[in-house]
């Protein structure tokens, strides 16, 4: 076995572990070989230190759930292996520039700091340039589904519901004789779980800009804001590695802050898939502009209050 698909074990197994002990004594003993060389062997294979990488995954992980879980500090801090409270925050606002309280509390989510996972045996996802868009209040019509989830089953678990949604909704559609839509709108926002302090309620709302006779449809109204998009043109399968990249590696680089509100996924029907194909299996390409809401440095120095 060559270094990479050594290394590229040893990370799988880094994530499956992180809320277990991981010192690098541990780690040499899970790999077979001494830590000195492990350590080496790392450095060489993914120009990262190992004890650095498995600080920052810890951290990136306590910061997600810091966002979306009202669990308790402390309770995130020994989740995550910091022996206590103070060595988290200290660790913490090292990586981050806030201490988790001052995280947790803030008005606009922060994204800079957070460490994408090393994936050796994937082909670096290449996002495309983000664009900047205002877009203006609108009214949707939708149909929209709720589920909960943990943390850790966060991406995995918004692909296959968003499979299990969609199709669902398309079977509604069907029942009004409607011909599929050359755009599908879908709006999606995380938020803390008021009766689980460790999982997020997944509200995932699948919208028309006109307004069809629906089962259970609701009006939804957009507001007026300021979004950075990203086009994603490719295998359903790659949407939630898409989605990951953006939030833990392009918004990171952007420096920008999101602000509250829905993601939202625009859906284009250019492929001109029927909805009785798409109601037996997902469609082989999806195209797709999803806008993230967020504020700019100037609108952030705006809403500081003036010095006398």
């Amino acid at each position: 076995m060559n270094q990479q698909n050594i290394i590229s074990d040893l990370i799988k197994w880094i994530e499956k572990s992180l809320e277990q002990p991981l010192s690098i004594d541990n780690v040499a003993k899970k790999s077979g070989y001494s830590k000195w060389h492990l350590q080496r062997m790392f450095k060489e294979v993914t120009g990262q230190i190992l004890g650095t990488y498995i600080r920052h995954r810890r951290l990136t992980h306590a910061a997600l759930a810091l966002h979306l879980t009202s669990k308790p500090i402390l309770d995130i801090a020994m989740q995550y292996r910091f022996d206590s409270q103070q060595t988290f925050t200290r660790s913490f606002k090292k990586q981050f520039k806030l201490t988790p309280a001052s995280y947790r509390r803030a008005e606009f989510w922060d994204p800079s700091g957070l460490t994408p996972p090393i994936d050796l045996n994937k082909t670096p996802l290449m996002l495309p340039e983000p664009q900047f868009v205002t877009l203006p209040d609108k009214t949707f019509w939708g149909v929209a589904y709720k589920n909960t989830c943990s943390l850790n089953d966060l991406l995995r678990e918004k692909l296959l519901l968003r499979r299990e949604f969609f199709k669902n909704y398309l079977d509604k559609y069907e029942k009004v004789n409607f011909e599929l839509p050359a755009k599908l709108y879908a709006f999606s926002c995380p938020q803390q779980n008021k009766d689980s302090l460790d999982e997020q309620e997944i509200i995932y709302t699948i919208a028309l800009d006109e307004k069809k006779d629906l089962e259970n449809i609701t009006e939804y109204h957009h507001s007026e804001g300021l979004y950075v998009c990203f086009r994603f043109n490719g295998r359903p399968e790659d949407f939630s590695n898409f989605i990951s990249q953006i939030y833990l590696a392009a918004l990171p680089a952007l420096r920008i802050k999101r602000r509250n509100g829905s993601d939202i996924e625009v859906h284009y029907n250019r492929y001109q898939y029927q909805i009785k194909d798409l109601q037996k299996e997902p469609p082989k390409v999806i195209e797709c502009d999803y806008y993230i809401p967020v504020i700019t440095q100037h609108e952030l120095e705006e809403l500081q209050p003036k010095k006398s």
